[in-house]
């Protein structure tokens, strides 16, 4: 029998009248199945997430999709919790998938039947009403599945290509010399460490500083953390901020160029700052240094090395670095800068766009509709 969540006039959204006792009771048992299935993988996931930087944002997931859930559950306010047994149907579906995936030891599939077992609880133990609310939050739970090599690597060697490319062009519109691959050898030998001038092999960039220590835009800088992440924040802000389906679309599908773009801005720091210092530290050590004179001692003293030229050598190698702080620094700025994006999105849709659906200034808001057409057309599960 169905458990009202309200009476005929809408209430506003309360968790104390979703976690009855009743409720818990049911939930539990799935949950502790759900747990004691997947343990092995939670413990591999935890594991990738506080071994690599491009997984570091696993542990958000879980405490994001929660908090997407409550504005989710505020926004739509189901009003009854009604079991149905299609979520039965899901579990065992997700749990045949595992053992096959198990049976022939493909990790992936199995890893992502976690999301099928999931919404199967959900909507057994709490209906279709409630599982029409809270499915956002359960694919969310996608962005914190580590991926499987071989699909990890297939989609970071593009990115690795587009942004030492798109670094390369940009470098050349500031007066860098851009030199062919094939005169790649000739041209260390005879200008390594004097002027301006980039050479691209691949994903790997060479420039006068960095001639026999080029940076490499492998994994660390591919963006495809960066794009895990900005998606993350993307379908937050969409679900959050907006309602219109277009509107939500629109800035999910955005935090994919937003991704690049920052990308591409953070490898060409890093190559301007690694010329900057090479040049910088050749000057110190001729006694005629520029900009670093400025630096105050008591940055320096943060910095390895003794004399101001090892400081600088230091600081270089540091930039170029993938496990270094100040490497990863350069993505967190991009985070900032991605949100600062955005943003300046989210203000520019508010500027050209009004959304029909919001009531006028002055209007009345639309009455909510009674609680027996809000139950019609529901199903056999309510």
């Amino acid at each position: 029998m169905p458990l009202p969540l309200s009476a005929q006039t809408a209430a506003p959204w309360d968790w104390n009248r979703v976690l009855t006792p009743r409720v818990v009771l049911q939930i539990l048992p799935l949950v502790v199945l759900v747990v004691w299935t997947y343990w092995y993988p939670l413990l591999k996931w935890e594991t990738v997430w506080r071994r690599s930087s491009a997984w570091g944002h696993g542990y958000l997931i879980p405490l994001i999709a929660v908090l997407l859930a409550h504005f989710r559950l505020k926004e739509f306010n189901p009003r009854r919790i009604e079991p149905c047994i299609w979520g039965l149907v899901l579990i065992l579906a997700g749990l045949a998938i595992r053992i096959w995936s198990l049976s022939l030891m493909i990790t992936f599939p199995g890893d992502l039947s976690f999301l099928l077992v999931v919404a199967g609880v959900v909507l057994l133990a709490l209906g279709w009403q409630m599982f029409k609310v809270l499915w956002v939050p359960v694919a969310y739970l996608l962005l914190m599945i580590p991926w499987d090599t071989k699909y990890y690597e297939g989609v970071a060697l593009p990115l690795q290509t587009m942004s030492a490319a798109a670094t390369e062009r940009f470098l050349g519109l500031l007066g860098y010399e851009r030199i062919p691959t094939e005169m790649l050898e000739m041209w260390k030998n005879a200008w390594a460490g004097q002027g301006l001038w980039v050479c691209r092999d691949g994903n790997v960039l060479y420039l006068a500083s960095a001639a026999k220590d080029p940076l490499n835009v492998a994994e660390a800088c591919s963006g495809l953390h960066l794009l895990f992440a900005f998606v993350a924040l993307g379908v937050l802000m969409a679900f959050m901020y907006r309602t219109p389906l277009w509107e939500r679309l629109l800035i999910m599908g955005s935090s994919v160029p937003i991704a690049i773009f920052c990308n591409f801005i953070r490898v060409t720091l890093m190559a301007l700052s690694s010329d900057a210092l090479y040049f910088e530290r050749e000057a110190a050590t001729a006694n005629a240094p520029t900009w670093s004179r400025f630096v105050p001692d008591f940055v320096w003293g943060m910095v390895a090395g003794g004399a101001l030229p090892d400081k600088l050598a230091a600081l270089r190698q540091s930039v170029l670095n993938p496990d270094s702080w100040l490497h990863q620094s350069f993505g967190f700025l991009m985070l900032g800068l991605a949100f600062l994006i955005m943003s300046i999105e989210l203000r520019v849709i508010d500027m050209f766009f009004v959304d029909d659906e919001a009531p006028r200034d002055g209007a009345p808001p639309k009455p909510d509709a009674p609680a027996s057409s809000a139950a019609a057309g529901e199903g056999a599960c309510g």
